[in-house]
């Protein structure tokens, strides 16, 4: 189900290009318009993808995850078989379908994904807008001469294939869907909110969710039970969790800790500088026994880190005091993953529905690899996070704290709850 849900979200989030991944052209058959557009020798296009191969090898600490949920389908068959559709052709629209196709097969364990014109250009124009100090190797890769240069070339190839925006369609209306959706439910002593995803400080949503959610919660003043609907968040923004969600609602500083493994490799030395102090790097011979650790697949990392999950109450409570009930699923990942694995290690809410979809764990931003040549971005997560029992959080997710039976939706378990009826 997990490998499920990461494949459509791999199809929600990039353009579909597979069509271009069939039985390769032969040189002789080659010579469309987008076969030189990247500027491409045959050696560089080889020389960016083997580059990409090794890099995932020593910087990316998920792919034993991945290949352990796809025995079937393992990465070392899959970069060789695209690697033979690029030394098979003379194109570079053969060359950018490779990469972007043996990367869409991989899935996105760890936010792996190629960076696409649209979320490149969102991504630099956030990081010179809003970036911290600390994100100092984020900005120069973005802004970097080479992959600016590299987006405008991949701009007119990806226009010349005709690929298409496949960011979320509006609805019929023409406006994006409702991110909130609240009510008291029958009998006036539940109330209910479903948030499908947490927006980041700067988007407009997320101040239209600052005032839906304080005026929810007025609502629910006199409610014994608050219940957060997150089944089909895949996450967002910690922000938006730790301010809008818990500070919020608590009467006290919550906190908990986790341990985070890292690679510092050549790839992600930079961008290790610039998050953590000297004195936060644990090397891993330090790492404490843990029962669940899995080290196949993890043997390039080289250091660890202590993550924390905190939040301070906010300066004016909720009127809201009762219990707080969680929904959670499959889709749960990444940002809102943090926020399920804050409610059950701090106590804050009851988790309800089934296990998550995971890395939740040492949040910090996914990291870029950038190709010698080509100058393409592929982004991935550097952090690989614990759970408390040594379990990886991108492959074992959050277990809930009352498990929904086969087929029953999470709110109809977490309403028997209430009843005392689990």
């Amino acid at each position: 189900m997990k490998q499920l849900w990461k494949h459509l979200l791999s199809a929600a989030l990039l353009p579909c290009l597979l069509a271009g991944c069939g039985a390769p052209e032969t040189p002789a058959e080659s010579g469309s318009s987008a076969d030189r557009l990247l500027g491409l020798t045959q050696e560089q296009r080889l020389e960016d993808y083997d580059y990409l191969v090794r890099t995932l090898a020593d910087s990316y600490l998920c792919m034993g995850v991945r290949d352990r949920d796809n025995t079937g389908d393992l990465s070392t068959d899959i970069f060789q078989e695209y690697r033979e559709l690029i030394q098979e052709s003379d194109s570079d629209e053969m060359f950018y379908s490779a990469v972007y196709s043996a990367l869409f097969r991989l899935g996105t364990y760890g936010h792996l994904q190629i960076v696409e014109p649209d979320a490149y250009r969102s991504c630099r124009q956030a990081y010179e807008d809003d970036s911290p100090a600390d994100r100092a190797h984020w900005r120069e890769v973005l802004t970097d001469p080479g992959t600016v240069q590299g987006y405008e070339k991949l701009q007119a190839l990806l226009d010349t294939m005709g690929a298409t925006d496949s960011s979320a369609a509006p609805d019929d209306s023409g406006e994006p869907a409702a991110n909130l959706h609240t009510l008291i439910l029958p009998g006036g002593d539940v109330g209910y909110v479903k948030i499908d995803r947490f927006p980041a400080e700067h988007e407009d949503a997320y101040e239209a969710d600052r005032a839906a959610l304080w005026a929810f919660y007025q609502q629910a003043a006199d409610c014994t039970d608050l219940i957060i609907d997150l089944t089909d968040n895949s996450g967002g923004s910690e922000v938006y969790w730790q301010q809008l969600l818990a500070a919020p609602l608590t009467d006290r500083p919550l906190s908990c800790t986790h341990y985070t493994l890292l690679a510092d490799s050549a790839n992600n030395h930079p961008y290790i500088e610039d998050a953590f102090s000297p004195e936060e790097l644990h090397p891993i011979a330090q790492l404490p026994d843990l029962p669940e650790l899995e080290r196949d697949g993890i043997q390039a990392a080289t250091h660890f880190v202590e993550s924390t999950l905190s939040v301070e109450p906010a300066a004016e409570r909720a009127p809201f005091h009762g219990r707080i009930w969680v929904l959670v699923g499959p889709a749960v990942y990444s940002a809102s993953e943090s926020f399920a694995v804050f409610c059950q290690e701090t106590g804050f809410a009851t988790l309800v529905g089934s296990p998550t979809g995971g890395d939740g764990i040492g949040a910090l931003d996914p990291v870029f690899l950038q190709l010698p040549n080509s100058g393409i971005l592929v982004q991935f997560t550097m952090m690989f996070g614990l759970n408390s029992d040594g379990s990886s959080s991108e492959e074992a997710g959050t277990t809930p704290d009352i498990l929904s039976p086969a087929g029953e939706p999470a709110l109809v378990t977490a309403l028997r709850a209430m009843e005392g009826e689990t």
